[in-house]
């Protein structure tokens, strides 16, 4: 990463939550890792440390976030195609509940006000989350189904195209399906957007899904997911052909 990058990423306050996100869950898989190898106790409290304060700092980052997602969900009710339209809205609204919880959850962990039960409102964030990334997913698959579509329409012409140059790949044949192959891997990495986009709803999912105690995931597979799904984000900020639009 050059350093225009590292300035325009750190000038964003969601790059910058992406940079904790991703030390954060790292270190909770090197913590776990530590803990199940058995080694150096006092490295893996670091580590749970850093895991703490990041996620403490995130929190306090996304403070008052919950009204901005709302509002921004008033914009895609719009939207003409149905599938986003209704995907996407209901993402937002999912993900703003999830934050509204989540504020509540910083204040609960400040001291401030000592009655809030931090153990449902980290529930009650799980769900919403959950819900929020189910949609996203939704809508992955709706995306991945019409570059397949595409895809196919351009088969039955007799053409697959996979760039704006003119060299087109004729089907006529078994012998030709390896080529189809590499070209339709090919599509994936013209349509990266997507790709990144279901990747990291995927990595997410099983976070609130074990939070929930859906599944029961390790601390260590939890980083794991957790460090690709905010790898593959930065990526996103970074690269604008990596961000599905619209968001």
């Amino acid at each position: 990463m050059n350093l225009d990058k590292w300035v325009q990423l750190n000038s964003q306050t969601a790059g910058r939550d992406k940079v904790a996100r991703l030390v954060q869950y790292t270190s909770r898989a090197l913590w776990d890792l530590l803990e199940s190898a058995d080694m150096s106790p006092a490295l893996a409290d670091s580590f749970k440390t850093v895991e703490y304060i990041l996620s403490t700092f995130r929190k306090l980052l996304r403070f008052g976030r919950c009204v901005d997602i709302f509002y921004s969900s008033l914009r895609t009710i719009h939207y003409p195609d149905l599938t986003i339209r209704v995907t996407l809205t209901l993402s937002k609204l999912s993900q703003s509940l999830f934050l509204l919880a989540d504020h509540f959850m910083w204040l609960a962990r400040t001291g401030l006000f000592k009655d809030i039960n931090s153990k449902r409102w980290g529930e009650f964030a799980n769900k919403y989350w959950l819900l929020s990334i189910i949609m996203n997913l939704c809508r992955d698959v709706y995306e991945i189904f019409r570059l397949l579509d595409l895809r196919r329409a351009s088969i039955k012409s007799g053409i697959t195209r996979v760039s704006d140059s003119n060299s087109p790949l004729r089907v006529s044949s078994l012998r030709d399906f390896n080529r189809l192959a590499l070209h339709s891997f090919a599509l994936i990495l013209i349509h990266k957007d997507v790709a990144v986009d279901t990747i990291k709803n995927l990595c997410d999912l099983f976070i609130p899904l074990t939070g929930l105690g859906y599944t029961k995931l390790s601390p260590r597979t939890i980083g794991l997911l957790g460090a690709i799904s905010s790898a593959a984000g930065l990526w996103a900020l970074l690269e604008p052909t990596a961000k599905l639009t619209p968001v």
